[in-house]
């Protein structure tokens, strides 16, 4: 939740500062938390505040880099190539969360859990150093004209002002979806899909798997795929993808199901950003694209939301309210933004 919070300012740190110094000054901060962390884990104090208090100081970092890192692929790539840019950090972040479950599972049988977290910092400092590299070889950052004197309640009423920019932006409450699912997801493929902790962890690799097809698929096609109805239309395929999941018995058709959903809300997640950072005035963008990652405090709430009411009403209705209320808020969107259904990656 700390780290979407956070997101607005590190907006206008993207906007006012050179990325790539507050990337690397973040990440140096991420790595000397996991630091602490591992060194107070392993010495045993307090672990649960230390956790908590890490976890903060992570969160805050995660939350400040986060635009710059999104919009210094504008820096490298040129918006022209921005929308395979975004397509492929999909397609690592697939591989990647693919990756981790079994990694994680393999290196539980050679160390303890404790030993684990020296891997944390580890991580961390190695991406700082190839950070570093980065920040010597990549050409000063443009620079922005009065950006200093923009605050972030100004970037909001551009942003609310702006007739394309705020559907998309509004859009963005659909993650709440993909966190209400969350919860809900290990329940399901133990009571209905009778499957344990590996069948579990395959099918969470599979909707990764999902990610890095949509991926691919995004690098192929490119900016065909961004326009408005499309972004809708993406949503729309994985919420019912997601609905279709949670009424299989089958584990064959559940697993396509969640696959499915995987494809789906990658493609919708890389195109929104490709449309935010076409759309947005560049002295915006750090903050228009910050608020965007705001929305992600939603999937937290999700989380919460999910399990509370698959308790109360059972997990079918749960997912079937949640993605309706998904569906009503896309169709309506459609049908009031005449900008909106004209969209199109620039």
């Amino acid at each position: 939740l700390i780290q979407p919070l956070v997101s607005p300012l590190g907006g206008k740190f993207a906007d006012q500062y050179s990325r790539k110094h507050v990337l690397f000054i973040t990440r140096i901060i991420e790595a000397t938390s996991f630091l602490l962390l591992a060194i107070f884990i392993n010495s045993n104090i307090s672990p649960l505040w230390s956790i908590g208090l890490m976890s903060l100081f992570v969160g805050l970092s995660g939350g400040i880099n986060a635009p710059s890192w999104k919009n210094m692929l504008v820096d490298i790539l040129g918006l022209e190539n921005i929308s395979k840019g975004n397509a492929l950090t999909e397609l690592i972040n697939g591989i990647v969360n693919s990756i981790i479950p079994t990694l994680a599972a393999l290196l539980l049988t050679i160390f303890t859990v404790s030993q684990l977290f020296w891997s944390l910092p580890i991580v961390s400092y190695f991406s700082g150093l190839l950070i570093f590299f980065m920040v010597i070889k990549m050409p000063p950052q443009k620079t922005l004209e009065n950006t200093e004197d923009s605050s972030i309640s100004d970037s909001i009423k551009y942003v609310f002002k702006n007739d394309k920019l705020r559907p998309v932006i509004i859009l963005g409450a659909s993650l709440i979806l993909w966190g209400i699912t969350q919860p809900l997801i290990p329940i399901y493929c133990r009571d209905f899909l009778n499957l344990d902790g590996t069948g579990y962890s395959l099918m969470t690799t599979i909707f990764f798997i999902g990610n890095m097809f949509g991926s691919i698929v995004l690098i192929v096609f490119g900016s065909k795929l961004s326009t408005g109805k499309l972004l809708s239309f993406y949503m729309v395929m994985y919420a019912t993808f997601s609905y279709l999941f949670f009424n299989f018995t089958n584990v064959f058709l559940s697993g396509l199901s969640l696959f499915m959903s995987g494809a789906f809300i990658s493609i919708w997640n890389a195109n929104v950003f490709n449309l935010i950072q076409t759309i947005s005035d560049e002295k915006y963008m750090g903050r228009v694209v910050s608020f965007f990652f705001t929305m992600f405090v939603l999937i937290g709430l999700g989380f919460i939301l999910g399990g509370f009411l698959g308790d109360i009403i059972g997990i079918n209705l749960t997912i079937l309210i949640s993605c309706l209320v998904v569906i009503i808020l896309h169709i309506a969107i459609i049908v009031s933004s005449k900008q909106y259904r004209e969209l199109k990656l620039q």
